[in-house]
């Protein structure tokens, strides 16, 4: 700390870079096995070495003071075949997890177009009572955001409505095309009443114990989980690795476990396998659990095969339990 009380952070050290020879060789001479050294270099080069660390680095030998921490040489029997097979597992992984939230963003644009659009009318969205859910400011900056995004568009629909009509904007099933499932989330589902809101979590089947059908969706739960979800889709879309991350932002909030005759066909039950999961386990049930209500199976039959043909990556790391596909969440 100097007087002012701001930590003093250090300065990066230096890693002068290295021919991606070096580091080909290094690892090997470290103990990486299996593979010969041109093989390395074009992994290197495919990948980077850095990207590459991610996965490798549970094979590193842990530090006597701190255990989490892992340093060279590798721990005896270290193959490079089981490092890249994690590399292709996530990239698999990644490639899923975005065909899957793709479903999700797609149902939630035509959900909440047609909703909105019966609730204030197709340009319901140009007036604060078409969007009650926004203060003042919120809506003029959601209807500046729509406006560029509008006029940027190129999609063909988009361009012919520019150039045919002299309205500013256009109905709420044309505008929801070219929005981002950020700029989505922020304004039209942010800015819904809460009456869709709730029909919304009823129709993916996030319910709150009130047995009152009026208002039985839970709109706590199903926010918490479309913010996990655009975390989730950053992540994937930029590529960072995904089977074994550890951090809370796509942790989704979870229904709370009830006992007794409450208990009784309680979903919320269905979750407790997954309350103190770490890595990614609880926000794959979570997707698997919304695509389930909008398409079925299919996405979950996909993910299975995905494990299947990659056994050699623990579940548990994931934070699955080691019978996850029994679980009532999981099953067929």
């Amino acid at each position: 700390m100097d007087d002012g009380g701001i930590q003093q952070l250090p300065p990066y050290p230096q890693h002068p870079p290295k021919p991606v020879g070096d580091l080909a060789a290094k690892l090997i001479e470290n103990g990486m096995g299996g593979v010969d050294r041109p093989t390395l270099e074009r992994r290197i080069e495919q990948v980077g070495y850095f990207r590459l660390k991610g996965y490798w680095y549970p094979f590193l030998t842990p530090t006597p003071d701190r255990p989490a921490k892992r340093v060279l040489p590798f721990r005896k029997g270290t193959l490079f075949q089981d490092i890249w097979d994690r590399y292709v597992f996530d990239q698999e992984l990644r490639v899923l997890v975005f065909d899957g939230i793709i479903t999700i963003e797609i149902y939630l644009k035509s959900f909440l177009a047609h909703e909105l659009s019966l609730f204030g009318g197709e340009f319901g969205y140009m007036t604060r009572a078409g969007l009650p859910g926004l203060g003042y400011d919120a809506h003029l900056a959601c209807l500046a955001s729509l406006r560029t995004t509008f006029m940027k568009s190129n999609i063909p629909y988009i361009r012919h409505f520019r150039d045919t009509y002299d309205n500013p904007l256009p109905p709420y099933w044309m505008i929801v095309g070219c929005l981002s499932y950020g700029t989505l989330k922020e304004t039209f589902y942010r800015g819904a009443p809460n009456s869709i809101k709730r029909k919304l979590a009823t129709s993916l089947h996030v319910f709150n114990p009130n047995p009152n059908p009026d208002v039985r969706g839970d709109i706590k739960i199903l926010s918490n989980w479309l913010e996990t979800i655009r975390q989730a889709r950053n992540m994937t879309a930029h590529h960072d690795r995904f089977w074994n991350e550890s951090s809370t932002r796509i942790a989704p909030r979870l229904p709370k476990h009830r006992s007794g005759s409450h208990a009784t066909d309680w979903w919320g039950n269905d979750w407790d396998d997954f309350r103190r999961s770490t890595g990614p386990a609880a926000f794959l049930t979570m997707e698997n659990y919304l695509l389930t209500q909008i398409d079925g199976p299919s996405w979950k039959r996909k993910f299975i095969d995905l494990m299947h043909r990659y056994p050699q990556i623990p579940a548990p790391d994931m934070g699955f339990p080691d019978d996850w596909e029994s679980l009532a969440l999981w099953r067929p």
